[in-house]
């Protein structure tokens, strides 16, 4: 329910917005790109292996649109100096392999898991609330100006994931897949090729500094936990798998303001 009413509150909100031409004109809209390395964690690899976090390593992009409510009059004080609203539209991709004790190992599992690869192609498209530390119109002031943030929002998630191996047959056999990505009839797949839809909640927290009256360079980390646990192609059996995919960005931006 929760999924549900949140896209109709985002549009209630602009909607009443829309209404009132002249508070429209003095909301500022600022749009920025930013890109960096990508961490993925899913599936391959063992949890928490230094090997497995190194070298599952992606890369994302980014276009965002803000809307700065700092000069109007029609929301209060604390919120429209404080808070934007950002929308996103991301996508990023990681090639994924096994690795830890269990994929070096010199026996036929070892060979199975060291054989699969994968990746994870992600298209994201959502909007959330942006605090800021600092004032917004005092930032917006002065040039060479910091001011932390931090955030969280919603996104809809098209993924379209790669799970293979390079042994002859390909995977979905005794001889050539490691057991836990082998499913029983009847029961959920263990590895997957097909694309979907799903969502994720996303939490960010940087620095903004400013460079120039309408342009701000800024750097940000970004945690993405998603509701399905397919996003990377792959859902072991076993309880051991207990957590949905999710990954961490560590990215860099540049934004610019219209009037």
């Amino acid at each position: 329910m929760k999924l549900k009413l949140y896209p109709v509150f985002v549009f209630l909100v602009f909607s009443t917005i829309g209404y009132n031409t002249e508070a429209t004109a003095q909301i500022y809209h600022e749009v920025s790109l930013m890109a960096g390395p990508v961490s993925f964690r899913g599936d391959y690899g063992l949890r928490g292996d230094s090997e497995t976090i190194a070298n599952n390593i992606g890369f994302g992009v980014g276009i965002n649109h803000f809307l700065n409510f700092a000069y109007t009059d029609f929301i209060s004080y604390y919120p429209r100096q404080h808070f934007k609203v950002r929308s996103s539209l991301i996508y990023h991709s990681t090639s994924l392999n096994h690795y830890g004790s269990l994929a070096d190992k010199n026996n036929q599992a070892g060979l199975q898991l060291r054989s699969m690869f994968g990746e994870a192609n992600v298209l994201e498209v959502g909007s959330g609330l942006e605090y800021y530390l600092m004032r917004i119109r005092d930032y917006e002031r002065n040039t060479n100006t910091f001011t932390p943030y931090a955030g969280l929002g919603l996104n809809i998630v098209y993924y379209s994931p790669v799970a293979a191996t390079t042994l002859e047959d390909g995977l979905g056999l005794p001889d050539t897949t490691f057991p836990t990505f082998l499913a029983d009839p009847g029961e959920e797949p263990a590895f997957t090729n097909e694309s979907n839809i799903t969502f994720s909640a996303n939490f960010q927290g940087g620095v903004k500094y400013k460079v120039g009256r309408r342009s701000d360079i800024y750097a940000e980390l970004r945690w993405h936990y998603y509701f399905s646990d397919y996003v990377d192609g792959l859902k072991p059996i076993g309880d051991q798998n207990i957590y949905d995919d999710w990954m961490f960005w560590f990215t860099f931006g540049y934004a610019y303001t219209f009037d």
